[in-house]
Order: structure tokens, then C-alpha cells, then sequence
């Protein structure tokens, strides 16, 4: 399965252009196929935030970055897409239809937009009809998630997704309720295998080997009119926050004997570390700033590590630069790298 598309999942916070730089110098080498971006917000201003200025920045994008958009309204997508390309060169843009916040359902945006189908056709019609979007061959392409309460709504959803050539449609088998919460809807994405006119990705709940496994159990085989395996790409989240050396067993030939080299991919794992914390620094105000952010890395990072509690305990409690320095040299001193059979992402950091 090592011709699988891989694709990096947007994570706000997390997988910024510092992030994602410093995954493709120390891990992607090319691997990763897309490197999605945290949301825009589109706002009543027609301008760019400061911190999204920076993630869109070409010169901070040498790699295949794909924006990606949170709006429940037509006019300020195709707006934000012309700008992304007009002055940027993204002629790919992403429609953020799976957000579960509440924050974000509340305002009928991310997952909220799944509640009310037809409002969802039309806003899809009207981005995909529009003559800016046409003229340019600008591709889009929608993140979703399977509906609101229940999984009897997908069905009906898919269908509106199925009126529209998208450039691929990326699903999260859960419902907005669900959070991440229980098991991904197996069934659901099947029938999106099935009946999908569109390409499509799967994303959730591939935090190691063991999951990768799993999942190829259960959908990579080969379609009756296809040579090529379903679904072709995947997109990981977390897994690859906590775990990036996990890229080489998903591109690998044979993921079930593919043989680690835990001890270089934890050097990495420092290397990456120390870039983002460094990147980070030079644009935040202040040490506490780039401290709290870099503990949002390591609600994720620690879970690819054998015991270390005490170790992850000190990072935790680290105020000042130097007592975050102190506590992370002891971390990766101390603690190895353990490639976990299964990871249960249950606690903050």
C-alpha cells in the first residue's frame, strides 16, 4: 500500500508553518503528500490576521501546504480563494465541513453546516459555479464529518457531496456529537467507498502501527473496476503530532515488518522539537507564550514514550524558559521512544 497518499491533518495551535516545516526537514522528505492548514476564519474586515498572513506566506510554504477555509457562506469563501490565489498561487483550497467545537457548530460553520442540507448544496453550488473559482481551475476540496446526531444522516449528505466535482472529499466517520470520542463509523465510510463519485480520504484514529494494520484490514482492498487501492489517501492528525516517525511504516512496502530505527526517529523527534520551540520564540511575546505552545505539542508527544511520568510531570509545571529547557533535556535524556501498540489520547497536558 506504499502508493497511499499521506496527508497531514489540520490542527489548530499545532501544525502551523513552523510545524510543518520542521516535520518535512526531520521526517517528510516528500512523504507527505499534503500538509493541510489550520483554518482561516474569513472576518468583516476582507483582511488576513497576522498569525494567518504568516501561515499562507509563500516564503513559509516551500512545501505542498493546501489552506484550508471555516465559513457557512459562499461569498466569503470564493473572496478568501481568490485572495489565496491572487496573491499566493493556492490553487487548491480545503472547506472545513467537520469541526465539532461548539463555538464553531454554534455559528452553523464546520460540522454545523451538516445540519441543514440544502443550505449546504447551495453554498457548494455557488462556490463550484462561480466563474473566478472556474476560470482559474481553482480545486476544492471539503474536510466532513458524517452529521450531526446521527449516522442515518450521511447518506443524504453524501448525496449533496455527490452533485459536485470536488478535488477529494476527506471524512471523519463521526458524527458532530460524537466528538473523538467511541470507535470511528466503519460502515459510514464504506458507503462512501461505494457510492462516492468523488476521490476519497480517510481520516481518524491512526495513532501507530497497530491502527494502520487495522485499517488496511478493513478497507484497503482492491475495487472490481480499479487497479488502484481504497481509499488513496489518508490523513493523520495526532497520530503524527505524537509520533512522526510513524510516516515511514504508512509509506513503507510492508507496514506489518517494517523495522524502525526508534533511536534515530527520537533524535528527530528532539531535532523538530527545538525548531518549532525556536521558530516560536521569534514571534510570540514573551517565553510563557511559546511555553504554553509548545506544551500543546507535548499532550501529544509524550504518549509515544514508555513510562515517563515524572519526566512529563516537570515539563508540565515549567514556567520560565529555562526550567522548560532543563525539563526537556531530562525528558528526552531519560525516556525512550516505545512505538505504543495503541495510544488512548485521555488527558491534558
Amino acid at each position: 500500500m506504499s502508493n497511499t497518499k499521506v496527508y497531514l491533518a489540520p490542527m489548530e495551535g499545532l501544525t502551523d508553518y513552523m510545524f510543518r516545516n520542521a516535520f518535512d526537514e526531520f521526517f517528510g522528505h516528500g512523504k507527505i503528500d499534503k500538509y493541510f492548514m489550520p483554518f482561516i476564519s474569513p472576518n468583516q474586515t476582507e483582511k488576513f490576521l497576522a498569525k494567518e498572513m504568516r501561515d499562507i506566506d509563500r516564503n513559509n510554504n516551500l512545501i505542498n501546504s493546501i489552506p484550508q477555509i471555516m465559513t457557512n457562506n459562499s461569498e466569503d469563501f470564493i473572496w478568501t480563494a481568490h485572495m489565496l490565489f491572487d496573491n499566493f498561487g493556492y490553487n487548491e483550497i480545503n472547506l472545513n465541513a467537520g469541526c465539532p467545537s461548539g463555538t464553531v457548530v454554534s455559528k452553523s460553520k464546520g460540522s454545523g453546516m451538516l445540519a441543514d442540507t440544502d443550505r449546504l448544496e447551495r453554498i457548494l453550488y455557488e462556490i463550484m459555479s462561480d466563474n473566478y473559482i472556474q476560470d482559474n481551475n481553482i480545486k476544492v476540496s471539503v474536510k466532513t464529518r458524517i452529521g450531526i446526531e446521527s449516522p442515518d444522516e450521511w447518506y443524504n449528505i453524501l448525496e449533496v457531496y455527490n452533485k459536485f466535482s470536488l478535488e477529494e472529499l476527506i471524512i471523519h466517520p463521526r458524527v458532530r456529537t460524537d466528538y473523538y470520542r467511541g470507535d470511528v463509523n466503519k460502515e459510514a465510510f464504506r458507503l462512501a467507498i461505494k457510492e462516492s463519485r468523488n476521490p476519497v480520504c480517510y481520516n481518524g484514529d491512526i495513532f501507530t502501527r497497530n491502527d494502520y494494520i487495522a485499517f488496511l484490514k478493513d478497507y484497503a482492498y482492491t475495487d472490481e473496476n480499479s487497479k488502484s487501492p481504497l481509499p488513496h489517501c489518508i490523513m493523520l492528525g495526532r497520530g503524527l503530532v505524537a509520533d512522526p516517525g510513524l510516516i515511514n511504516v504508512l509509506i513503507s512496502d510492508n507496514p506489518y515488518e517494517y523495522a524502525r530505527n526508534l533511536k534515530e526517529d527520537k533524535d528527530n523527534m528532539r531535532k523538530l522539537h527545538n525548531y518549532v520551540y525556536e521558530e516560536r520564540l521569534k514571534i510570540m511575546s514573551g517565553d510563557k507564550h511559546a511555553i504554553h505552545r509548545m506544551k500543546e505539542m507535548w499532550c501529544y508527544m509524550e504518549y509515544a514514550f514508555g513510562d515517563c511520568k515524572k519526566e512529563a510531570k516537570a515539563i508540565k509545571k515549567a514556567q520560565k524558559m529555562s526550567d522548560y529547557k532543563d525539563a526537556v533535556n531530562v525528558f528526552f535524556t531519560n525516556c525512550h521512544l516505545s512505538e505504543p501498540a495503541h495510544i488512548l489520547f485521555s488527558k491534558k497536558f
